[in-house]
């Protein structure tokens, strides 16, 4: 069963504490309102994962904003600080909604959370999860092909998105096979998806396919690179099928598949591991969600870091695509396996 990515609820931690020190009250004041103030100090924190996305300088968080609402219509903010440390002042004591925004560079907001707080006389506390995306940005695929990938005039790319609800959305991008290149542009809510390519012309699949992780932000474009390669027509027999999907842009976290036995022939097991050299302090292997394709197609998705394959001659492509339960650490790898006839 496919594994779905709301199992995979990711994102960014982002901690915000709240202390207020509320204000002495003044004695002997001929001032008798019942309102009393206070002020907050913001504490945040922000954790950044990547896959194909946008460029690092934009997944940056650059500022944050603050604001809030609060009793008989009392409001502040945007209070806007590079710091993780903000300071509210002159609050009133009662009941406040509070919303935190993460900015990066260009002002678009990479992540947001609310609380609601009830501020008294005395130590308040809150916390604020900013673990919502919000807003539409656009994702922009460049492929690129040999000119004698096919004898058709036209073939098809069929590319499915997988949002982190498990819904699907398959298009048909029809490209000219003269051309060698094609972009693919789809404007797409904020969030994490897993993109799958497959492609076909008359003669029905090519057996060429790709998987990777995507990473979507507020007003911003995320590119990926996927050249197809595969025996052309003058030469079919060729080196068999090989797909190159680059990502120029990073990865959440630095996985990539090792293999086992190195120089395999038709027939052998060959054992393949989605490896880390750097996994969070205390998380293991286990602790990650890994869905494996072979060429394309889904073949298993589990908890299982290791795989078994059969090989078969020619060059075969195999993508893990591996997430924790917190959202932003989905991220993918790939292997090409070249078996000599």
């Amino acid at each position: 069963m496919k594994m779905k990515l709301n199992r995979m609820r990711v994102v960014f931690a982002f901690l915000v504490v709240l202390a207020a020190v509320i204000v002495l009250l003044l004695a002997n004041s001929c001032n008798d309102s019942d309102a009393a103030s206070a002020s907050l100090e913001l504490r945040l924190e922000e954790e950044v994962a990547r896959t194909i996305m946008p460029s690092s300088t934009l997944m940056d968080i650059a500022k944050y904003s603050v604001s809030g609402t609060g009793p008989g219509g009392a409001s502040f903010g945007p209070v806007l600080s590079t710091e993780s440390t903000v300071s509210i002042k002159n609050l009133v004591t009662g009941n406040w909604t509070l919303t935190a925004k993460a900015l990066n560079i260009q002002n678009n907001e990479v992540s947001s959370g609310t609380a609601v707080v009830d501020v008294v006389r005395g130590e308040n506390k809150a916390t604020i999860v900013l673990d919502t995306m919000s807003g539409s940005g656009s994702m922009e695929l460049d492929f690129s092909w040999d000119k004698g990938i096919s004898p058709d005039t036209n073939m098809n790319l069929l590319i499915s998105l997988e949002d982190a609800d498990g819904t699907i959305n398959m298009y048909n991008h029809t490209v000219r096979v003269a051309d060698g290149c094609s972009a693919f542009i789809k404007n797409l809510g904020a969030g994490c998806y897993v993109m799958s390519v497959q492609v076909q012309d008359s003669r029905g699949s090519l057996g060429i396919g790709a998987t990777d992780a995507v990473r979507v932000i507020a007003n911003t474009r995320s590119y990926g690179d996927i050249t197809l390669v595969g025996p052309t027509v003058e030469n079919p027999s060729g080196n068999g099928v090989q797909v190159v999907l680059r990502n120029d842009i990073g990865s959440p976290l630095p996985f990539y598949i090792d293999y086992s036995p190195k120089n395999a022939v038709k027939g052998d097991a060959v054992t393949l591991r989605a490896r880390c050299d750097s996994l969070p302090e205390g998380t293991g292997d286990s602790d990650y969600l890994y869905q494996w394709y072979r060429n394309g197609e889904l073949i298993r998705s589990g908890k299982k870091a290791v795989l078994t394959v059969e090989a078969v001659s020619g060059c075969t492509r195999y993508d893990v695509i591996v997430g924790s339960p917190v959202d932003g650490t989905l991220c993918g790898a790939s292997l090409s396996l070249n078996v000599p006839y």
